[in-house]
C-alpha cells in the first residue's frame, strides 16, 4: 500500500508575514492619524476661503453664481470629510442639498443660502465643536432646507 505524505508549501509572502518584526495596526492607524493631522491646518485655511468664496456670492446675489454655490460647498464637504468638523460638515451638506434642490426646481433664493453660509462662518470659526449653539443652527438649516422639499 502506498502512504499518504501531505506537503504544505510555503510562499514567499507567508514567509515574510512569518518574520518578526512590522507595526501593529494600531501603531499603523496612529501613525496614519498623525501624518493626517500635520495637513488639517492647511485644510481649515481652505475651508476659510470657501466659506469666503460663499460669502462673497451671496452677497452679490447675482444669477451666475448660483451654479459656483454647489461646487463650493461640495469642496467644503470634501474637505471636512478628512477631519472631525462635525456640524461644518452637516451644514456644508446642507447647502449641497439646499443648492441642488433649488436648482432642480429653478426656484432659486440667495437668503436660504446666505443664512447657510452664515452658519458656516459661525461653525468654523467657533472651532467646529458639537454644542448646544451648533445643534441650534443645524436645526434651523434643516428648517430652511424643509422649506425647499422636492416635490412628490
Amino acid at each position: 500500500m502506498s502512504q499518504v505524505r501531505t506537503t504544505k508549501v510555503v510562499s514567499p509572502l507567508a514567509k515574510q508575514l512569518a518574520r518578526p518584526g512590522g507595526r501593529t495596526i494600531a501603531d499603523a492607524q496612529r501613525l496614519a492619524d498623525a501624518g493626517l493631522q500635520r495637513h488639517r491646518a492647511g485644510v481649515m485655511d481652505d475651508i476659510e476661503c470657501l466659506i469666503g468664496q460663499l460669502e462673497l456670492l451671496a452677497a452679490v446675489g447675482a444669477p451666475e453664481g448660483r451654479a459656483q454655490v454647489y461646487g463650493l460647498a461640495s469642496s467644503l464637504v470634501d474637505l471636512a470629510g478628512f477631519f472631525d468638523t462635525g456640524p461644518l460638515y452637516t451644514a456644508g451638506y446642507s447647502l449641497c442639498d439646499l443648492s441642488e434642490r433649488m436648482q432642480t426646481t429653478g426656484v432659486w433664493n440667495w437668503p436660504a443660502v446666505e443664512v447657510h453660509v452664515k452658519a458656516l462662518r459661525l461653525i468654523h470659526t467657533g472651532g467646529c465643536k458639537v454644542g448646544a449653539e451648533s445643534d441650534l443652527l443645524l436645526q434651523g438649516l434643516k428648517s430652511v432646507l424643509g422649506a425647499f422639499a422636492p416635490a412628490t
